[in-house]
């Protein structure tokens, strides 16, 4: 075959352009000379690569939403018969595919969901896309056909293959997810989150929540490097700085990309009241404005901080004038960022900190809520504004309103966030509307996940239009399941009963430095979000196998038997009590980390292999988990003496290395979740 290709993009779009430079990038790093152009060009000598956007592909020539059709998407060539397969043992042993039109036929796709059409046979041919995302992401998975794997954010992550050998790529697929997305969390650095974004369209994301007005406690945390001594000292900077940030950098970059932008969120209620707003540090009650204290909500008689967080404290809602002042906070930030898609409306965080005040007890917190929502969209219809509200149930909002209705339903998409959730269990799908009633500032928010979708099902019957879950599956749980198999295994569960729960997709809220021991969540999670059909096993074999070679089913029976033993099947938190079955198991967990801790020193410290730095993070994860086991034996043995003794040599060992390992495991959040779990005994 000619190893040389012009790729000729149908339109000038930044997305479109953007992906081919990319295809031109990792096609030469195969060895392919590769060019781009937009202008028309035929050549007999030359194999020219399309890429376009055909909308009416995909959804009709009147751009009308046509009756969906089952995913055509078949992920592993090597565990699917439908497909016959073209290899050149010589060139390409396991890449080089060929896909039969005829066994894919063209379908229609739901109105704006991602879907792409790749037709190519030895580097000729076209990449079809019904938005320019969907281009980008097509051009990525023509990728992955020939052999190439993006991982992890980082370039030991990807996988580059030495040649481009004969292939045919016909594949029509659309995502079964409409958001496939990721909101901004952890302690990071600019650095991580470039990478990180970079990273979202080649594994099938497409959507970033940037959270707050300013994100800026996500910088903040990481630069001042809070809960890790050891860590050398950076300069720290300012909100004006992240803001600038996240304006002139990150978003034109997401744009770029054609990835959807999410914002706002937490801020907005401090802002109405004249309170600092980036994050949840606490503040001294004789700092409020006297002048804004009346739009403070009223607790047991008293306006004021709610536990001493602005953010955490609600407003009193009946009063029009703070509704009023609310909005324009929303409109303000809205104004100031012309290219944002979807902005989330929040209240204050927390719960149990509605106001008591005799006009706000006249209505549950959500009939306000929807008030308010109704008053954003009325000033953005006036404006002809596209923007699209997000609405949240969460904390007290978990009980819909009695008496308030959305007035143009078209303008809002619902969030179900179960943040009180427990991971070991998957969410039902089943719709039971029994909740218990509400009772203000006295409410118990559900742990249990058949519990949690009474609510959301109640919610569904107020509000049947778009809407996604919006969960905390690796925002947490990885501080405790070391394997990540079990967590893994939920998440994939939850993300394939989407639809039939009624929601349009997934955004995480989670922490951004989570690809140690393995990365495998994500991959999960990114993968399922695209094609649901894919089975769970499918998806592991497939990803140890990328990661790991010949060494897959070593590291796959470490990760599955670690996860059981110290995670699954332990009790369902890591609270005090004496559990000897538990202890047992523990043990038997530290003997396994004991046990391949000699394959993962080896093949980190062989030099030959590419990827040392997946080998390193199954090692160093393991250290920690070998000390957060033996912290946690002592627990279930009623040792609780010995347990903050243990608990301070494991958290020496993250400070003293997280350098060295630092977007596979965040320290911060690490320090400020499990300090109160492991700690409770010096307070």
């Amino acid at each position: 075959m000619r190893e040389s290709v012009l790729i000729l993009c149908r339109n000038e779009r930044e997305t479109i352009l953007y992906a081919a430079e990319e295809l031109k990038r990792y096609l030469s790093l195969a060895g392919v000379s590769a060019w781009t152009s937009v202008q028309e060009t035929h050549s007999p000598y030359m194999k020219i690569l399309e890429l376009a956007v055909t909308p009416e592909e995909f959804w009709g020539k009147e751009g009308q939403c046509l009756e969906r059709s089952p995913h055509s998407s078949q992920r592993d060539t090597a565990e699917s018969s439908s497909h016959s397969v073209r290899r050149n043992a010589a060139e390409s042993p396991s890449h080089s595919v060929r896909r039969n039109a005829a066994e894919t036929p063209p379908h229609s796709v739901r109105r704006n969901v991602d879907a792409y059409a790749i037709t190519v046979t030895d580097l000729g041919g076209s990449i079809k896309g019904s938005n320019n995302r969907s281009v980008l992401l097509g051009a990525y998975r023509y990728l992955k056909e020939l052999g190439f794997a993006f991982l992890r954010p980082d370039r030991e992550g990807e996988r580059i293959p030495a040649s481009v050998g004969p292939h045919t790529v016909n594949i029509r697929e659309e995502a079964s997810s409409r958001y496939r997305g990721i909101c901004i969390e952890g302690a990071v650095s600019f650095e991580n989150i470039m990478r990180f974004v970079t990273w979202l369209p080649k594994a099938g994301f497409n959507t970033y929540f940037t959270q707050f007005k300013i994100p800026y406690e996500f910088f903040k945390t990481w630069y001042l490097h809070t809960n890790n001594p050891y860590y050398e000292k950076e300069p720290v900077p300012s909100e004006e700085e992240v803001d600038a940030f996240v304006k002139e950098i990150l978003v034109p970059h997401i744009k770029k990309l054609g990835l959807i932008w999410q914002a706002g969120g937490h801020g907005f209620t401090t802002g109405a009241a004249g309170l600092p707003g980036t994050g949840w540090d606490p503040m001294a009650e004789e700092k409020v404005p006297e002048e804004r204290r009346e739009y403070l909500a009223m607790i047991d008689g008293k306006r004021g901080l709610f536990h001493g967080v602005p953010l955490n404290t609600s407003l009193c809602c009946s009063n029009p004038l703070v509704r009023e002042l609310l909005v324009r906070e929303i409109l303000h930030y809205i104004h100031g960022n012309p290219q944002l898609d979807m902005v989330h409306v929040w209240l204050a965080d927390d719960g149990n900190n509605s106001c008591e005040c005799g006009a706000c007890a006249a209505k549950r917190p959500s009939d306000w809520y929807i008030e308010i929502l109704n008053q954003v969209d009325e000033a953005l219809s006036k404006e002809g504004s596209p923007v699209k509200v997000v609405f949240l149930a969460y904390f007290d909002l978990l009980w819909p309103p009695v008496s308030a209705k959305l007035l143009n339903p078209e303008r809002f998409v619902f969030m179900f966030a179960p943040i009180t959730r427990s991971y070991r269990a998957p969410l039902p799908v089943e719709e039971t509307p029994l909740i218990p009633p509400y009772k203000r500032n006295q409410c118990r928010f559900p742990v249990n996940a058949g519990e949690n979708m009474h609510y959301c099902s109640a919610w569904k019957q107020f509000f049947p239009g778009d809407s996604f879950l919006y969960d905390y599956h690796y925002m947490w749980n990885q501080f405790r399941d070391w394997g990540d198999y079990g967590s893994a295994e939920i998440l994939w569960e939850d993300l394939v009963n989407l639809e039939e729960a009624g929601f349009e997709g997934y955004v995480s809220c989670q922490q951004t430095r989570v690809f140690a021991p393995t990365g495998f969540g994500m991959y999960v999670m990114a993968e399922t979000l695209w094609n649901r059909s894919c089975t769970f096993e499918m998806l592991a074999r497939k990803y140890f196998r990328m990661i790991y070679g010949d060494q897959a089913e070593a590291v796959f029976s470490y990760c599955k038997e670690l996860s059981a033993l110290s995670y699954m099947e332990q009790p369902e938190n890591d609270n005090p009590g004496v559990c000897a079955e538990a202890v047992e198991k523990l043990k038997a967990a530290a003997d396994l980390i004991r046990t391949y801790r000699p394959l993962f020193e080896k093949n980190f410290g062989d030099e030959k292999i590419q990827d040392r730095l997946a080998w390193k993070y199954l090692l160093y994860s393991g250290r920690a988990a070998e000390m957060y086991i033996s912290m946690l034996k002592y627990r279930r043995l009623g040792a609780e003496d010995r347990v903050s003794e243990e608990y301070r040599k494991l958290k020496e060992y993250l400070c003293r290395t997280e350098e060295e390992w630092q977007e596979g495991f965040d320290v911060y959040w690490f320090v400020k979740d499990r300090d109160k779990k492991f700690l409770a005994s010096d307070t």
